[in-house]
């Protein structure tokens, strides 16, 4: 007897399903079986939990009226994030927008139409849904070069906070039931433990802790029965008891991974404290919340793993438990409260003067939650962070640059106080810092910003999110990027640009002989092995004036050892850098420098030097060098967020020199808006 497609895949899923949960790594006890073990029902239990405040996000209903009024345009736009979401549309990671349509499934008697969890809006294909996680292979399984962040991005369900927002910001039951709507779509298509969204416990434990936080944003819905809730809650117990079993700790070294999953499950214990698993998951998560932010934080407050995007995740996931924590009126320690405040203090200290983040190291615009503007947020800008922060830590100062959409966010987070609405965010404040561990000088004035980039591999060497940016800038002049880090774009699914991205050449720093500063495999994505051994040699600030020196080894490999030590002399009411290249070594190179310039940027070759037209051509700079060097203008790129890739151009300049007569090599970058420097630094 013939039997139609979906009764075919459904036996397919059954089949699957069956054989993991006869597998060592299947659940244990349901929900069900726990509450009953308790002498509970669902029933009892689901009065409890309506009548607790279990997660912080609860506080804010106090607090809507008082958001409506103060917020009128972050209101506006938390509504249209959720209609977007209502109709299934999604722009995620660069994908532009799409409605990814499961017409293998039927649409629902209410009009639901299945989404399809698995899909890649850029190749247009997707993923399969029916290998047990257990068995799954990426670069086999995976149909044409199609990018698995999609589908895992798509199944973080982070479009349910706007739509939880809008429930309580309107009170209409449509934002609510489609959360419950899309959680039942969800479970039917990704049964647990089968499909590409339960292969990377870290999409696990994201979804988790969304579903519960937009759970408890309606649970007092009165238009969903409890029996709907009955299912939510039972599926959610159901990816606890996952993601308790399948931690990703068996690496060589844990990482931002593992950190979700800890804190995904450490949420997910907050809905159960009446129940054994919510208790013991909850006491391992405390313990190992203490434990990583030790191992995975440097004495400075940046994050190991060598990128400043990764570094913003990193701070949401542990501002998250703490928030949790406080909220359960059991905070975690005061040094982890400590580490916690080094790692705001880094973020803000590194930000750029227009608030933005530099795109160092990898970015793939990884977020715990989206509490302000889902559907057109700037995977950037990380001021959201200071207003639960600057809140949860005492900080005032932070909410001052966060702005609006840090109040905002504050509320969200169960900080509800609009004092302050309306005003403008601040640019972050004048410094000249060194971060010695995380590998980062920053010197910012009044529009004026220097960033150096010289840092050990990362992750204890394991180096996943490193690059080759060793002795490499981003400079600013006037609130403007003039030379940028060109950020990532992508991951697997495009080995050459993975790859191009994180190399050498595509910093603006110098190349020698072709070969990578730290050494890596072009099929290892995610691994970088230490040859630079960077070092700070010198640093020091005062009177808007400020030095760096620094220099790295990962040049000593070659036939004619070399190293390579430059300094940066940055005069903040000049408007001018100066860099100076000195290299010590023996033999014939060929030496190779690139300065990426920002998209917008407009070059001009000038004999020895270029002029640059940038701010939309509101201001120049000249950019210039002292030796006999060959010039080109070349097409280069620029990727702000994950899969984003912008036409941005670049200077190479190129020689082969006997290190035995040229050693030492100087440029400049002048900001030729002279007469606003003295204004602005009078």
């Amino acid at each position: 007897m013939m039997r139609d497609p979906v009764t075919l895949l459904r036996m397919v899923r059954q089949l699957a399903l069956r054989k993991w949960r006869q597998s060592p790594f299947g659940p244990r006890l349901s929900m069900d079986e726990e509450l009953a073990s308790r002498g509970l029902t669902f029933e009892q239990w689901w009065a409890a939990r309506r009548n607790d405040r279990r997660q912080f996000v609860e506080l804010v209903a106090a607090a809507i009226d008082e958001l409506q009024s103060a917020y009128p345009d972050l209101v506006s736009r938390t509504l249209a994030s959720a209609d977007r979401a209502l109709r299934h549309e999604f722009d995620l990671l660069g994908s532009g927008l799409y409605r990814p349509v499961d017409g293998a499934r039927p649409v629902r008697s209410n009009g639901y139409v299945p989404i399809d969890w698995a899909y890649d809006p850029v190749r247009k294909v997707s993923f399969p849904n029916t290998v047990p996680y257990k068995e799954w292979k990426l670069f086999e399984m995976r149909p044409k070069d199609a990018d698995v962040k999609f589908p895992w991005e798509l199944a973080r369900c982070q479009q349910f906070a706007p739509l939880g927002q809008a429930f309580r910001l309107t009170g209409e039951s449509r934002y609510a039931l489609e959360i419950v709507d899309q959680i039942e779509d969800f479970v039917e298509a990704n049964p647990v433990g089968i499909g590409v969204n339960w292969t990377c416990t870290m999409d696990v434990a994201l979804r988790a802790a969304n579903w519960a936080l937009a759970l408890a944003l309606i649970k007092d819905c009165p238009d969903i029965p409890a029996a709907r809730f009955h299912h939510a809650y039972a599926e959610l117990f159901k990816h606890g008891r996952f993601i308790f079993a399948n931690f990703e700790n068996t690496y060589e070294v844990t990482s931002n991974h593992y950190l979700s999953n800890v804190v995904g499950l450490h949420i997910l214990a907050a809905e159960f404290p009446d129940l054994v698993s919510g208790r013991e998951w909850d006491d391992y998560c405390r313990g190992s919340l203490e434990q990583e932010i030790d191992i995975q934080i440097l004495p400075d407050g940046a994050d190991f793993e060598s990128s400043i995007p990764y570094h913003r995740l990193v701070t949401e996931l542990f501002l998250g438990s703490y928030v949790l924590s406080c909220h359960q009126r059991r905070p975690l320690s005061a040094h982890y409260a400590e580490r916690l405040r080094d790692m705001v203090d880094y973020l803000v200290g590194v930000m750029r003067p227009d608030g933005l983040m530099p795109q160092v190291g990898d970015a793939d615009d990884g977020r715990f939650v989206i509490f302000t503007d889902w559907a057109g947020w700037q995977p950037q800008d990380a001021r959201h962070l200071l207003g639960p922060a600057s809140n949860a830590l005492n900080q005032p100062d932070w909410l001052c640059i966060g702005g609006d959409a840090a109040r905002w966010e504050a509320a969200w987070w169960g900080y509800p106080n609009s004092e302050g609405a309306g005003s403008a965010a601040i640019a972050p404040p004048d410094a000249v810092e060194l971060y010695p561990y995380a590998g980062h000088f920053v010197a910012r004035s009044a529009g004026d910003y220097l960033l150096v980039t010289n840092s050990k591999v990362g992750t204890k060497g394991f180096g996943n999110h490193k690059h080759n940016d060793q002795l490499g800038f981003e400079l600013h002049f006037g609130g403007a990027p003039l030379i940028v880090d060109p950020g990532s774009f992508v991951y697997t699914s495009d080995f050459d640009a993975r790859n191009r991205f994180r190399s050498t050449a595509a910093h603006s720093t110098l190349s020698i002989d072709d070969v990578e500063q730290n050494e890596f495999n072009p099929e290892w994505l995610f691994r970088m092995i230490e040859k630079a051994d960077a070092e700070h040699v010198r640093h020091e600030g005062a009177d808007r004036r400020a030095l760096y020196v620094g220099r790295h080894v990962g040049y000593r490999r070659l036939e004619h050892p070399v190293t390579h030590e430059r300094a940066f002399h940055f005069d903040m009411k000049a408007g001018l850098l100066e860099i100076e290249d000195a290299l010590d070594g023996t033999g014939v190179h060929h030496l190779r420098w690139t300065f990426q310039f920002a998209p917008g940027v407009a070059p001009e070759l000038e004999g020895d030097g270029v002029i640059l037209w940038f701010d939309d051509g509101a201001q120049r700079a000249h950019l210039r060098w002292f030796q006999p060097l060959a010039a080109s203008i070349e097409e280069g790129a620029y990727s702000p967020s994950y899969g984003v890739s912008l036409s941005a151009p670049q200077l190479r300049l190129a020689t082969r020199v006997d290190l035995a007569v040229a050693k030492e090599f100087r440029f400049t970058v002048q900001h030729l808006n002279g007469a606003d420097h003295q204004e602005r630094h009078a």
